[in-house]
């Protein structure tokens, strides 16, 4: 009899707690639902400010009479808008129909590549497109707002000279900035998204 009154009890107990698991899964998945979801918006959010920007210059060069220049820089902020969509396109490989424990694990991974990539950019791609613009401020010699801090007997290497000056501490305040926003925008995020791994990692182990 008692043997009968313990085992309906853990049978009991264990239907509890198959009706428990289901339950906790469904905050979870709603958890990770919500904070991806912000993190795929303000990463849009933040790709599409770039557009406005590439306005603005091509506004700001003809004002200053640098028509060529203005335009050639917002080629520069074009193009790494799309190479911005290029990268969040990342997210969309990753297997939907795995876990919910696996995915997120999946998307840290892919934040990690992106991060890394958009960092490189900033430190490097951006200061060499810097470069490039006093290289084709010389070439094209025109009346405007920068020639006006370049003498016409300055020569090709004292122009990317101050360039590369000009790269490299716009490479430092870029590497700051970089900083600076990313943990303005997404680290509350990233960091409730780590959260909800090491919770569910915890609730697999136990």
């Amino acid at each position: 009899m008692e043997k009968s009154i313990e085992k309906r009890w853990n049978e009991a107990f264990l239907d509890e707690q198959s009706l428990i698991a289901p339950k906790i899964n469904d905050i979870y998945n709603q958890k990770s639902k919500s904070v991806i979801n912000k993190i795929r918006r303000t990463y849009e959010f933040d790709n599409k400010g770039l557009l406005p920007m590439a306005g603005i210059v091509v506004i700001g060069g003809i004002l200053l009479s640098e028509t060529i220049i203005g335009a050639y820089g917002a080629f520069l902020i074009l193009s790494l808008y799309f190479f911005n969509t290029r990268l969040l396109k990342r997210f969309k490989t990753i297997d939907v129909k795995s876990d919910n424990l696996t995915y997120l694990k999946n998307y840290r991974s892919v934040i990690n590549s992106v991060s890394k990539a958009t960092k490189k950019l900033f430190v490097f791609a951006i200061p060499l497109a810097i470069l490039s613009i006093f290289a084709l401020a010389y070439g094209v010699k025109e009346k405007s707002f920068l020639s006006n801090y370049i003498s016409s007997d300055s020569s090709f290497l004292d122009i990317i000279g101050v360039g590369l000056i000009v790269a490299i501490v716009t490479g430092v305040i870029g590497f700051v900035v970089y900083n600076i926003s990313t943990r303005i925008l997404y680290h509350s995020l990233i960091s409730k998204l780590d959260d909800i791994i090491k919770e569910m990692e915890e609730l697999k182990t136990s």
